[in-house]
């Protein structure tokens, strides 16, 4: 804790706090309007919130692995937000007008997709990659968004049935991509980030399943990567093998939050945090 408060003290002598989530503060910069520091929290959720915990360190662990993440996809070309690395809690960015929109995108059939499609079996490996797109919004559960070409707008589905059981209505918002143009480079974007990561993951015998990501306009409207890349934002089976997953999904799957079993949550982000480091 005392790391925490000299840390947040350290940023907040750089400006003001501009947002803060469930898992990170997003600082102003003094002088600088088009950058911001972003820092990762101890906390871990699930549940759209409901379910929330503090693991010590894990803000650093998650900034190590987003760097570690954002350092190799600016290496390869890919349009990100990220600056440097300022201390272990703490990254500078450019600042985004974010999408309120999570982009996740799939190479074996698990979670909630099978909720979606009942007739595909849990392991299936899409040999081209399923992209998807889900409205941030925890309060109607993070509903996907299909995209209407005829109609040129999105239209909301409840991400827990059956696509032709699950309509929710057109999606009524101005923050969200209008045109099929957009749609398809936020595609594209998606897609060259998950097929880096997981070549980086693949080198190191670790099968990336699945990985969310968010965008943002920065201030000449240019779609850049953004938010945070860290073990909340994927599933990875080591070897394959889902028994072996390193990722946030086993403390979804936890029943009970003992400080036993936090621990053992811990040591799975120390593992990804050390792993990711090897991806440069």
């Amino acid at each position: 804790m005392k790391n925490e408060k000299k840390n947040k003290n350290e940023a907040a002598n750089y400006g003001k706090i501009i947002a803060e989530g469930k898992t990170k503060i997003i600082w102003s910069i003094q002088g600088v309007s088009d950058e911001v520091l972003i820092e990762s929290k101890d906390q871990i959720t699930a549940g759209d919130g409901v379910k929330r915990d503090i693991i010590e360190s894990k803000g650093i662990l998650s900034n190590k692995t987003t760097c570690n993440c954002f350092r190799l996809l600016n290496l390869k070309g890919v349009p990100t937000h990220f600056i440097k690395e300022i201390n272990e809690r703490i990254f500078r960015a450019y600042f985004l007008s974010m999408i309120p929109t999570e982009f996740v995108i799939r190479r074996i059939a698990t979670g909630s997709y099978l909720k979606r499609n009942l007739e595909i079996m849990e392991g299936t490996i899409f040999e081209q990659l399923v992209t998807e797109f889900f409205l941030k919004d925890d309060a109607r559960h993070d509903p996907m968004m299909i995209w209407n070409d005829r109609k040129q707008h999105f239209e909301l589905y409840d991400a827990k049935l059956p696509i032709k059981y699950g309509y929710l209505g057109k999606l009524e918002s101005s923050e969200i991509p209008k045109t099929l143009k957009e749609v398809e480079q936020l595609r594209d974007i998606s897609v060259r980030v998950f097929l880096i990561l997981e070549e980086a993951w693949e080198k190191l015998n670790v099968s990336l399943v699945d990985l969310k990501i968010e965008c943002g306009y920065d201030a000449s409207g240019k779609i850049l990567v953004g938010d945070v890349i860290d073990n909340d934002s994927w599933r990875i089976w080591p070897g394959g093998d889902k028994t072996q997953m390193k990722d946030k999904q086993v403390y979804r799957d936890l029943k009970s939050t003992t400080p036993e079993a936090l621990n053992a949550i811990k040591k799975n982000y120390v593992w990804v945090a050390e792993a990711t480091s090897k991806f440069i």
